[in-house]
Formats: structure tokens, sequence, C-alpha cells
């Protein structure tokens, strides 16, 4: 039998399977953009129409609590039907991103490969080798993302946008839904001694990452890299292995955490430690 929340759930999507309810939040937001402060009810039906006032009636009561807030006569988006409006302006449920494979420098952790490609696939863009074949980096890529770019423009903006949801995610909070993120640090196998695990306890939206990852947004290490010409903070996940490989995970030999990691770069070093809150300290340099 469904929860009270699958139910809600169904209820708000099957709300949303009409063209004239979202043709009136689209002209909300439309006018909202425009200045006015929302659309009354003779406003949405003259830009909307839909055969009857009634008709309309009826769709701004369905969509009215859940997608459209009423302030006396004027109608306007709650944060839900904003969020709504974007979606389907982005392309994210009607359209197919467009990515070329493209050439990226990299090493590869697996076989130290220098050649890779990005390529459009299986609903992600990923960074391969071409040698051994093995996945790098993946990135969620919009529709929105790849309109008016190049390849090379669509590659940053993806990984800008990773950097700040692991940002995000290792420090506790979901860049998706804002809910709370749990991190797990689990030894593996890989090239990567420690793989930290964020999932969103609301949304369900898991992220993984190199610990070393978990270094890259404190001060004290951006501050080191800077010091040296490179901003850590925006190095392209594909090429994180050439800055990762000289540094040292010391976990005194039990649990992965708290640990002691030593960065090293050009043969400078900064010596910090990561707490079992995923906390950062830089101990010396």
């Amino acid at each position: 039998m469904a929860t009270n929340d699958s139910t809600a759930q169904r209820d708000a999507f099957a709300v949303l399977g009409s063209e004239p309810r979202l043709a009136i939040l689209r002209a909300v937001a439309d006018a909202v953009e425009a200045g006015a402060s929302g659309l009354g009810f003779t406003e949405i039906y003259d830009r909307v129409g839909d055969g009857s006032t009634s008709r309309v009636s009826y769709h701004l009561t369905q969509l009215e609590g859940r997608f459209l807030r009423q302030v006396e006569d004027t109608y306007t988006l709650t944060q839900a039907g904003d969020r709504v409006v974007r979606a389907i302006r982005s392309g994210a449920y009607s359209e197919t991103p467009s990515f070329e494979p493209t050439d990226v420098e990299g090493d590869c952790p697996s076989c130290g490969a220098t050649t890779l490609t990005a390529a459009y696939r299986e609903s992600m863009l990923a960074v391969a080798c071409d040698t051994c074949e093995t996945t790098v980096a993946t990135f969620d890529l919009p529709p929105s993302a790849s309109n008016g770019r190049t390849n090379r423009e669509v590659l940053e903006s993806c990984n800008r946008r990773a950097h700040n949801e692991y940002s995000a995610a290792l420090q506790g909070t979901c860049s998706t839904c804002g809910g709370t993120t749990d991190v797990d640090v689990r030894e593996c196998d890989g090239p990567a001694s420690y793989t930290c695990v964020a999932r969103c306890t609301e949304c369900r939206l898991r992220l993984f990452a190199p610990l070393e990852v978990r270094l890259l947004y404190h001060p004290g290490v951006v501050a080191f890299y800077w010091e040296h010409g490179v901003d850590v903070s925006n190095v392209p996940f594909w090429q994180l292995q050439t800055y990762v490989d000289d540094w040292t995970i010391d976990c005194g030999g039990g649990d992965p955490l708290p640990c002691e990691i030593t960065v090293v770069h050009e043969g400078a070093h900064l010596r910090a430690s990561v707490g079992e809150a995923l906390d950062v300290t830089v101990l010396e340099s």
C-alpha cells in the first residue's frame, strides 16, 4: 500500500500532466519576470485560455497550494512552481544535450595514459581513458549546459558545477535539494586509497570522490597551491590524479578517519588532519 508521502508525490506529478496547467505556470513566471507581482484570473485566461473560464478555474484549483499561491486576486509561483518552470525551460525533460567526443589532457589513474576522451554516453558526460577504457570522471549534463557553448566550454562548465556540488556535499549539504548529506569513507582497491560517498538523506543523491578531494576546498590548501600558481579549487577532475599522486595518507593503522594527509606540490609540503566528521585542520607547511 502506498504511503502518504508517495501518494502526495504521485498526485503532485499527476497535476503537472496537463499542458494547460504547465502553460499557466509559464505565463505566471513570464509576468513576474516582466515586473508584475503575479497574474489575476482574467489575465491568466486571456494568456492561456482553454475553452471556458470554468476549465481555467479548475486548473488553478489543481495548481494552487503546491505550485501556485493566491494572494488576494493575484496568483504567483510557489518555490515548487518556480522549479518546475525552470526545469521545463532548461529542457531537462524534453531535450538531449549535444556533445561531440572531445580529446582532453589528463592522466588515467589506472594505466597512466595521458590520452583521454570526453563523450556523452548513458545520459552522462564521461571522461575515459582511450587505452584501458577506465572512466576517469563523470558529469551530469543537462541540455541547457550545452546550449551556446563549445565542447571545451561545456567541459569547463560541468567541472565548475561538480566542484560546487562536491564542496557542499562533503561538508554536509546537498546541492540539489539542500538536504543533509551523510558522508561515509571507504577503503577501496582502485588508484585512490579511500573514497568518500556523500548521500543525501532527503533526495538520496549520491556523490563519489577520493578522500583527497575534501582538502581541495580548505582555505589553507587552496592558499598553499595558490602560492605555487595553481587554482586547485578548479582543477579538472580528469586531471586530479596528477595533483594527488604524491600525496600520502596516514591512518595510523586503524580506520580511515581520523587520518593525516601530506599534500605535496613541486617539492613543497603541507600536512593536514582530517577528523571523523571530515573536518580539516592544517598542521604545518
